[in-house]
């Protein structure tokens, strides 16, 4: 489904596209507390808002893409008014998006960091647990039983 060519239709799919895009910011914004809290089921939720709402960027950018390809001819046909909507609307998305995308990057980090740490820990467990099995070896019994002995 392509835009309509009349301006008022663009600036409207621009507007929408302008809302998503602020959705998206305040979804990366809790997301950020959530990974920081290390709060994983609500994560996991927001996630999945998150995936739904990609979706319909997804949709309006394909609505979008014969404008994008003919900007400069769309661009024309607007009032002075119109133009400077639609510029602050481009502009204030491309501001969004590079947030979200700072915001990503940092909680990847985070996460990134995170399973490095978890990873040690199962590592430092895991030789914990073979240092407890070798002394519950049966060379470690003997050894044992042997000190019995030479006690009693």
């Amino acid at each position: 489904e392509a835009a309509g060519e009349k301006p008022e239709e663009i600036l409207g799919l621009l507007r929408e596209q302008s809302a998503l895009y602020a959705r998206l910011e305040s979804f990366a914004a809790r997301q950020r507390s959530l990974v920081r809290a290390e709060e994983t089921a609500p994560l996991l939720s927001l996630l999945a808002d998150r995936q739904r709402l990609s979706v319909e960027l997804t949709r309006l950018a394909r609505r979008l893409e014969p404008v994008r390809r003919g900007w400069s001819a769309f661009r024309e046909r607007f009032t002075a008014s119109q133009r400077e909507e639609a510029d602050g609307l481009i502009s204030e998305v491309t501001r969004r998006l590079r947030k979200v995308i700072e915001s990503d990057e940092k909680d990847a980090r985070v996460l990134s960091v995170r399973k490095q740490s978890v990873a040690s820990s199962l590592q430092a467990t895991h030789s914990v647990g073979q240092a407890i099995g070798a002394y519950r070896s049966p060379a470690g019994a003997a050894v044992g039983s042997d000190r019995l002995d030479e006690a009693s």
